[in-house]
């Protein structure tokens, strides 16, 4: 896993005049990534109710959201259908 990390954040250094002001996206990503395991493994129950169970979904749906915003600066096409498809799950399961 350690080495994983070390590869992405050596493929972050690459890129990082093309991701340029993006950098924000995945600093947000990463934060959400964070809450994630987090609130994933603090709690081993098999069942997870309220922030429990909330915070991880937000935080999934989030990173699959902008993960799709990502890939290009379009506004149109497949990956932008997609993470509206996304959000409007987001919203029927969680709310706004």
């Amino acid at each position: 896993m350690f080495q994983s990390l070390k590869a992405l954040a050596q493929t972050l250094k690459e890129y990082e005049s093309k991701i340029g002001d993006k950098s924000v996206d995945f600093d947000d990503i990463f934060t959400w990534l964070d809450k994630y395991v987090r609130t994933v493994f603090q709690n081993s129950a098999a069942t997870k109710r309220g922030d429990d169970l909330i915070v991880p979904l937000d935080a999934a749906f989030s990173i699959a959201i902008r993960l799709f915003e990502l890939i290009d600066t379009g506004t149109e096409g497949i990956d932008e259908r997609m993470a509206d498809e996304l959000k409007k799950i987001k919203a029927r399961y969680m709310g706004s």
